[in-house]
């Protein structure tokens, strides 16, 4: 016997009566894809931000950090260029960037403007190439790599502590800062360009300078920490694990160390997402047991019927089932090319979402179509309704029959 036909026979027979439970498994598994697709393209931008900031491994020092006139600068990674240089011979590696944090204070003597800085030197040939998006140029340029030692040094600032400043391109400034032995000294610089991250504690107090000025001021060739940017991502737990089990005493931390920002919004989307997900599937598991329930209660003499003919009542109860299938198969199918529809629209439509706490600066609006992801949740979704038309086919249909062969 087909039973397959005969259910789905029975399922057009119903009617309007599925347009309810169709409705809400399409609409709800549209919500849990496309809402879904947005907390992965958070994830994503969020690792981004994080592995272009500070790299998919990042090496530093075992050693504490020295303290130079009462201000802690950072810098106790010592011989890094060699450790670089073997590093840059590992294929699996495409850059590497040395980067000595310092801090002091900045001055406009011209506006008689002061503040203070936290100040990163970097490599001005690679530094700039790997922030992408995630740290823009707004005046001026970048540190140009091969300055003359004839000329001031070049710094890039951030956005808001040049407003503090009343600095514009070209402006000469002096850093002011402690040197290794103690000593307070000075360097002037020449402000080549301004940058914003979108992020004000970030642009209020950050700049940029060459690593060799930081080393000439400091009187130290030593940088806080070494950022390693790899071509695969998936090779940065191997490479962490070597490099801690090398001869080099230094403390290797993975990109995911640094990414406080994506662990708790990733922490958070993943509770909401559990939640949203469970309320839905509670949603459609109900539709479905009342809408299987209301069909049996509504077929009783035909259940009789073919009770009599010899229909077991375990047959009885899987064409219920397969009736409940048909209906979770039509709307798990439905809602994933609603999602896809839906998703296609709102990236084609360039929209924007508004600035999150901390930030200045809204980004793109974006839903990832992962077929993977539409795949698991239409299952759970589909074997939620499986569920819900077994339970309530052998609960009712088992007690629908024994009345009616009694009536009769």
């Amino acid at each position: 016997m087909n039973w397959l036909g005969i259910a789905a026979r029975n399922v057009l027979r119903q009617g309007t009566r599925v347009i309810s439970p169709l409705a809400i498994i399409v609409v709800g598994l549209t919500a849990l894809l496309v809402g879904g697709g947005f907390m992965l393209s958070t994830y994503d931008a969020l690792q981004e931000i994080a592995i272009r900031g500070e790299g998919h491994v990042i090496i530093r020092s075992d050693v504490a950090n020295p303290t130079f006139g009462g201000v802690s600068q950072r810098l106790s990674l010592a011989h890094w260029e060699a450790l670089r240089e073997r590093l840059m011979s590992d294929a699996r590696v495409e850059r590497v960037l040395p980067r000595a944090q310092f801090e002091g204070v900045i001055r406009h003597g011209a506006k008689n403007h002061a503040a203070i800085f936290q100040g990163t030197g970097v490599d001005p040939a690679e530094e700039f190439r790997v922030h992408g998006p995630f740290l823009r140029i707004t005046l001026g340029g970048v540190l140009d790599p091969w300055r003359g030692d004839n000329v001031l040094p070049d710094v890039v600032l951030g956005e808001e502590l040049a407003r503090t400043l009343d600095a514009a391109v070209g402006d000469t400034l002096t850093l002011e800062t402690h040197r290794v032995d103690g000593a307070l000294v000075a360097q002037d610089v020449q402000v080549v360009g301004l940058y914003r991250t979108g992020t004000p504690e970030i642009d209020n107090f950050t700049l940029m300078v060459n690593v060799r000025t930081v080393a000439a001021l400091l009187g130290t060739p030593h940088i806080t920490q070494l950022s390693v940017y790899l071509a695969q991502r998936a090779d940065t737990d191997v490479l962490r694990h070597e490099l801690q089990a090398s001869k080099h005493k230094v403390i290797v931390d993975g990109w995911k160390d640094r990414a406080e920002l994506y662990l708790k919004v990733k922490a958070l989307y993943d509770r909401l997402f559990l939640v949203a997900g469970i309320i839905i599937v509670v949603v459609v598991f109900l539709a479905i047991g009342n809408t299987v329930a209301m069909a049996i209660a509504q077929r009783r003499e035909e259940i009789a019927t073919l009770s009599a003919l010899g229909t077991t009542p375990r047959e009885t109860r899987r064409n219920f089932v397969l009736e409940g299938a048909l209906i979770g198969a039509i709307g798990v199918i439905g809602g994933m090319l609603l999602a896809w529809t839906a998703a296609k629209g709102i990236n084609a439509a360039d929209l924007s979402m508004p600035p999150p706490p901390g930030k200045t600066e809204g980004y793109p609006l974006f839903i990832y179509i992962s077929w993977p992801f539409y795949a698991m949740v239409s299952a759970v979704v589909f074997a939620s309704v499986v569920f819900a038309a077994w339970l309530a086919a052998f609960y009712n249909a088992r007690a629908n029959i024994a009345e009616a062969l009694k009536g009769g």
